[in-house]
């Protein structure tokens, strides 16, 4: 069974902001009960205190999920002091909405309960009623200016016959298909990055709160730009998977944070360039729309992916005249690096999930004598999305 959440963009009135900081409220009333009783079961709570909850003005559907959003909050609370983690308030500063009872969907139209049994009605748009088709409803999320809705829909996990090795890059995204190789330029990530930060570190004014505001805005400006120029990466590779009946593999990169941390000889703009790269986002889009298209998603150790050849698993020497290549002495040929990195992943998905059997070098050597890779070069910004 696979959930996902699909969001739209709405504008709510003032009775429904209402029971929202109503609800905000009654999450934060549980919260400090919970911390002051030492409770973060659900059962425990409503047993004790669900009759304290008779004081907010609301259906008795969002004093049933706002104790579970309070419970919820202090169970991870307590998980992250036993591991000695950084702990966050776990108290609620927005307001929002949310349940996963009373609410129905009937053709385009969303309504859920508010007050004296009335229903208020939300029109949804062309793109989330395609999101809904095939898929079962079951919780509701509203805030000031927006609302999702979280689907499930059971999903068979393909058998795949090939394997899409990802390598990424600050300035690429590097794939190899089992018919080619695609490259999906991201410089203009980077330039957006760097604009921002130009922008930010501009502003002049001393008024602290003016300033936290700007940087907010432009921060998630910033953020919202390079969701979008990834998203239609990330859809491009699903598609090419979902053609292919391939899974996709990725290289297990998660502390890769740790080589640019301040004291390791590295200049401040370099660091700040690193610590921007957002390779997690992209990994992150990619496992749930595979998930959501049955696609299975697996990881590889990084160690030696750009050193060796693909085609005979030598080890590769660099290029004095071009700093992207890399040259074998054996098969005397000259790739791209991340050419050479995608496939490697490739052929280590292949040998560890779909052929377990043999080395690396064992699986590749000899196979392509005659492979010559055919590198497809595509700007992710000029991806266009098709709707029917």
């Amino acid at each position: 069974m696979t959930i996902k959440s699909v969001k739209q963009i709405h504008t709510f009135p003032d009775e429904i902001q209402s029971m929202m900081e109503t609800f905000k409220d009654m999450v934060n009333y549980c919260i400090r009960i919970g911390i002051s009783e030492n409770i973060s079961n659900l059962n425990k709570f409503s047993s004790l205190h669900y009759k304290d909850l008779s004081q907010f003005n609301i259906q008795s559907y969002y004093k049933l999920t706002a104790m579970s959003q309070a419970m919820g909050r202090l169970a991870q609370r307590k998980k992250d002091m036993k591991k000695g983690r950084i702990v966050k308030s776990p108290y609620i500063s927005k307001p929002y909405l949310v349940s996963c009872y009373g609410f129905k969907i009937t053709g385009m139209l969303l309504s859920f309960p508010m007050y004296h049994g009335d229903k208020f009605l939300v029109r949804l748009d062309s793109h989330t009623m395609s999101q809904l088709e095939n898929a079962e409803p079951r919780s509701f999320v509203i805030t000031p200016d927006s609302v999702s809705i979280s689907v499930r829909k059971q999903v068979e996990q393909i058998i795949p016959e090939n394997v899409i090795g990802i390598d990424r890059n600050l300035r690429n995204i590097t794939i190899s298909t089992p018919n080619q190789t695609v490259m999906y330029k991201t410089s203009k990530l980077l330039s957006i990055k760097e604009n921002m930060s130009h922008v930010i570190s501009s502003f002049k004014r001393f008024d602290v709160r003016k300033k936290k505001h700007f940087q907010k805005r432009l921060g998630n400006r910033r953020a919202r730009r390079i969701q979008q120029h990834l998203h239609k990466i990330s859809k491009d590779i699903i598609s090419r998977a979902v053609q292919s009946k391939s899974m996709i593999v990725l290289e297990d990169i998660k502390c890769i944070r740790k080589l640019y941390r301040k004291g390791n000889g590295q200049g401040t703009k370099y660091r700040r360039r690193l610590n921007s790269w957002s390779f997690y986002e992209l990994q992150r889009q990619i496992q749930y729309k595979a998930e959501w298209e049955g696609i299975p998603v697996g990881f590889i150790d990084p160690k030696r992916t750009s050193q060796l050849c693909p085609i005979c698993g030598e080890r590769l020497q660099e290029d004095r005249f071009h700093r992207r290549k890399l040259l074998c002495n054996n098969c005397k040929r000259s790739i791209d690096r991340d050419v050479v990195a995608s496939m490697n992943i490739s052929y280590k998905g292949w040998s560890r999930f779909c052929h377990p059997r043999g080395l690396l070098v064992e699986a590749v050597n000899g196979n392509l004598e005659n492979f010559r890779p055919v590198i497809l070069q595509v700007d992710g910004s000029k991806l266009v999305e098709t709707r029917k």
